[in-house]
This record gives structure tokens, C-alpha cells and sequence, in this order.
């Protein structure tokens, strides 16, 4: 049955002939559909070809699928889109290279038309793994293919280059010492290698490389929009992070009032302040409310580092949250729940996960305003049974991440191939009914496809074939399209509305190149959009259609 109103509203847009997924829960509407009506922004029906014929005649745009499978836009429930999209038109993309030759290709085309002396960088989004070379680019090699450019590329965070302008640039040279929080390669003899490892070492570079006016930060916001609107993408959930101060969400504002922001933005926001953490939360929880915004950019909670002391990174390194940041952690949750904000946490590590609901916990038994808000960790690798039970109890949520996709053998030198095969332990997740939410953690700790996250939840893959993930923790294709679009509507309260193709849901979907329920695994994983629809608007239409 068709779920046509009585009153037709004038029509926007009509896809029809297609094959709709809808993710409606059983008795809410029809679990499939071929047509589907929009109007206002929203979806106003939702059915057969005949049942919305009346709808087609009022439309201002019809759009026949010829039998393509339309879904909900897809949303990606953690990435870093705001500090990727400030440098996006000036920075380098490599994350469809497949060889170091490549990338340098990259490099050459840009030093020939940029003028002397312009950084040209790629900070992130990229992995050895990829390359057909297993290694990532030498000082030398940078020098060779831009001699009168500074350059800077960052694998993941794992390791910088510089060539050696770059490091001139940065005022580095065989006598500096080590920054704080960093480390500086050198060969035998001393020399610098141009490698850098470490936040502190690599913030100098990533300031000065990704160094833009307001107006090419602006363009970036929109160029990336484009870019994610070309593989299915309709909606971001940005973690904030580190290094990102209130300023640096200028750009997004600016395209936001301009009514040029081609996707819906949701905004976590992190500390900003080393050592000042719980004044940060303090201010910006005073002077903010809680899920202040439009359907487009709103803020919608705190994270994914409410205190820097408490960050594990990619739990890859020795790592405890000393008692000092502990307690000052406690004291954020405190102001959260008091304050009714949701809060979103960083945690990799299954110690560190257990610090957090340590805090959780506490501020629960004191105030009741924890359980059952929405709250939710990110990542969760490590997590035992044990601190998934207790998540579970919250009520949390956990926002799951494709990382492993790129770095699988280094988790399985560093955990063991054991572990790694039950990162994260999505089967238990399930099993005790714990919302997951897809993402990619972009964009520099890992590409930004959808599809490649998608690929990961289903395949349980990595590039080097080291650290598979069992069976057991993978999603079938519907539960792993299920968290990019119904579930990762749960992180930000918006279930209601968002992440299905019912009336009265935003008009937000797209149209995949190919079938994901019936292409090949190896298919899946390379998946763009034919056609993405933002509220009602077409933000991208391939020539297929």
C-alpha cells in the first residue's frame, strides 16, 4: 500500500521506476518501493509507480531510475569534515593513488602550476598500504619532483616528509633539537631524513602548509561538499578534534549563511586548550545551547575530546589517563549532564574505555542525566565484553570507523593477530543491542568513501590482507547501510526525520552507481553516486542519469 495523503501538495521531485529501500520499521510503511515524492524539503510519499502517478503530474522535475536502488542519503556518523574542508581546495587528495609514482605525479603537476615557493601538502587520507611500492615517499624523491616548492605529506598520523624546502620553510635543520611532543628522523650521519613523528613535530608544517584566507577556506567548504555529494554523502557528523579552535569553524558558517552548504553538518565539539579543558567546556556549554542550529549546521554536543589527557590516540601506543586529567574529566561530564549536552568520546583503547564510563558512571549516580541521552564512544577497538555490558546499561551508542582498512598488520604487530580479528567486536555490540553508527574518521586518519567504510563492515578486509575481521564482527549489507543512514541518524537525536524514505522524513537519498545488495564484494568498495539529493535538491547527477 501506498502512503499517498489525501491533499497533493505541489511536488519538487518524483524518482521513479527505481527500487526504493526505505528502512522502515516494520508496520511504519513499505520496506521497499519503486517511486517516491518530494515537496518542501521532505518526503511527502512514498510507493508504487501508479500510486504516485498524481504526484508525477504535479512535479517540477521527474526523474526515471530505469530500475536503480535508491536509499536514504548516506551520513557519515564521525569524520573530520570541518578541519578538512578549511584547506581542501589547497591541499593534495591521494586517497585513490595506487603507487608512489603517482602520488609524485601529484606533486610535479602541482609545482608546475602553482607559483615558486607555495606549500603544496597532503596531510592525511592516505597509507603505504595502498601503493603497489609498500613505502611512502623519501625527502629526495620531494625534492626531485618540487625543487622551488615547499612540501609536506603526512601518512595518516603516523609520519610526516618534508622535502628539504619544507624544512627550511619550517626553520628546521640538521642542528634542531626535538619539539615537545615530536621526533625528528635523522640518517647515520645526523642528517635530517625530512620525517617527523609526533602531533608536536607535525603541527608546525600543517600551520604553515595549510594556511588559507577566508575566502579559500570557503571554497574548500564547498568543493568538499561536492566531492562527498559524489559518493552518496548528504550529511556529516564532524568530531572536532585536534588542533581545531572555535575559529577555525569560521568557513562553514560562512557557507552555511551564504546558503551555499551543500550537506547537513553535525558539530561535536572538542577542547581546544591543553591544561585548560574543563574552562573550555565551562564556556563553550555557557554561552551555547544545546542543538543550537538549523537542519543544515548545528551543534550537537561535545566531543570527540573533552579533555586532551585523556586521549589515546590510535592505541597503537602505551597509553593511561593520568588521575589529574581523570578527575577534570569527570568535572566536563559533570557540566554535560547538568547542562543537557550530548557528549561523544574518543576511545580506542579498552582501558581508556573503561576510564570513561568510570566517569560516566559516577556523574550518572549523582545526577540521573546520563543513561539514556544518546551518548556514545567512538571507535571502541579494544572493548571488552565487560565495558560493553556497562555501555550497554547506558544506553550509549558506539560509532564504528574503517581504519583498520589501511594500518590492519600494524594492529596486528602491536595487539596480535587475535585481537585484530575482533576490532572492533561488533558482534557483541549487536548482541547486546548497542546502536552502531558507520563512519570513517576522515579525513586525514583514513579515506573519506562511504563505500569503502561499507566495504570494511561487510568484508571485515584490509589492503595487506593482516588483521581480517572474524565473521562473527562483520554486518551483512543491510545493517552496514543501516548504520550510514537509519542509525547514525540515532548519534544526533534525529531519528525521527532523518536516515529513511518515509513521509514526513527529510528528502535527503541517493541513487549508488551499482547495486550494493547484488554487486561483488570487490564492487562495493569502489561504489560512487549516480545521483544525491539534499532536501529535496539535486547537489549531484551523474551523466548515467
Amino acid at each position: 500500500m501506498s502512503s499517498i495523503p489525501h491533499a497533493l501538495p505541489l511536488v519538487d521531485l518524483v524518482l521513479r521506476g527505481g527500487h526504493v529501500t526505505t528502512f522502515a520499521d516494520p508496520g511504519t510503511g513499505p520496506a521497499e518501493a519503486t517511486a517516491v515524492a518530494m515537496a518542501g524539503g521532505r518526503i511527502v510519499a512514498v510507493g508504487s509507480d501508479d500510486d504516485l502517478a498524481p504526484y508525477a503530474a504535479l512535479a517540477a522535475d521527474v526523474i526515471d531510475l530505469d530500475g536503480r536502488r535508491v536509499l536514504p542519503g548516506l551520513n557519515d556518523s564521525h569524520i573530520h569534515a570541518v578541519r578538512g574542508a578549511n584547506s581542501w581546495s589547497r591541499s593534495l587528495h591521494w586517497e585513490g593513488m595506487t603507487s608512489v609514482d603517482e602520488a609524485l605525479r601529484s606533486v610535479r603537476d602541482a609545482a608546475a602550476s602553482r607559483p615558486a615557493g607555495e606549500w603544496i601538502s597532503v596531510v592525511g587520507g592516505w597509507h603505504r598500504s595502498q601503493f603497489a611500492e609498500g613505502r611512502i615517499p623519501t625527502r629526495d624523491e620531494l625534492d626531485e619532483a618540487a625543487p622551488g616548492h615547499p612540501v609536506y605529506v603526512q601518512e595518516l598520523y603516523d609520519v610526516g616528509v618534508l622535502n628539504s624546502a619544507g624544512l627550511a620553510a619550517c626553520g628546521l635543520s640538521d642542528a634542531s633539537e626535538d619539539p615537545a611532543r615530536g621526533h625528528l628522523d635523522r640518517d647515520d650521519d645526523g642528517r635530517l631524513t625530512g620525517r617527523l613523528h609526533g602531533v608536536g613535530a607535525f603541527a608546525g608544517p600543517i600551520a604553515r602548509a595549510l594556511t588559507a584566507d577566508a575566502a579559500e577556506s570557503e571554497r574548500g567548504v564547498r568543493e568538499m561538499a561536492a566531492e562527498f555529494a559524489r559518493h552518496g554523502l548528504t550529511g556529516v557528523v564532524d568530531g572536532g578534534g585536534l588542533l581545531v579552535t572555535p575559529r577555525d569553524y569560521d568557513p562553514i558558517y560562512a557557507v552555511w549563511r551564504s546558503g551555499e552548504l551543500g550537506l547537513r553538518a553535525r558539530l561535536f565539539l572538542s577542547a581546544w586548550t591543553r591544561g585548560g579543558e574543563v574552562a573550555d567546556i565551562d564556556a563553550l556549554t555557557t554561552l551555547v545551547q544545546p542543538d543550537a542550529g538549523d537542519d543544515l549546521l548545528r551543534v550537537v554536543g561535545v566531543g570527540e575530546i573533552p579533555h586532551l589527557g585523556c586521549h589515546d590516540m590510535e592505541g597503537l601506543d602505551p597509553f593511561t589517563v593520568p588521575d589529574a586529567a581523570f578527575e577534570e574529566l569527570v568535572a566536563v561530564v559533570r557540566l554535560c549532564a547538568l547542562r543537557g549536552w550530548r557528549m561523544s568520546v574518543h576511545a580506542v583503547l579498552d582501558a581508556t574505555l573503561g576510564r570513561i564510563l568510570d566517569a560516566w558512571e559516577r556523574v550518572e549516580e549523582e545526577t540521573g542525566l546520563v543513561a539514556g541521552r544518546g551518548w556514545s564512544i567512538v571507535h571502541a577497538d579494544e572493548a571488552s565484553r565487560g565495558n560493553l555490558e556497562r555501555l550497554a546499561r547506558l544506553g550509549a551508542g558506539i560509532l564504528v570507523q574503517n581504519r583498520l582498512v589501511l594500518k590492519g598488520g600494524d594492529y596486528v604487530e602491536t595487539w596480535g593477530a587475535e585481537a585484530t580479528r575482533m576490532a572492533p567486536p561488533i558482534g557483541v555490540m549487536r548482541e547486546l543491542g548497542i546502536v552502531i553508527g558507520g563512519g570513517t574518521d576522515a579525513t586525514r586518519a583514513n579515506w573519506f568513501s562511504p563505500w569503502a567504510s561499507i566495504w570494511w563492515l561487510v568484508t571485515g578486509g584490509t589492503l595487506d590482507g593482516r588483521g581480517e575481521r572474524d565473521a562473527a564482527h562483520r554486518l551483512d549489507r543491510h545493517a552496514a547501510l543501516a548504520s550510514y543512514t537509519r542509525d547514525a541518524a540515532w548519534f544526533t537525536g534525529e531519528q525521527g526525520h532523518r536516515g529513511r524514505i518515509l513521509p514526513g522524513y527529510d528528502a535527503d537519498l541517493c541513487v549508488p552507481s551499482i547495486d550494493p545488495y547484488s554487486c561483488t564484494d570487490d564492487e562495493l568498495r569502489h561504489i560512487v553516486s549516480d545521483l544525491t539529493i539534499l532536501a529535496g535538491r539535486v547537489t549531484h547527477r551523474s551523466p548515467a542519469l
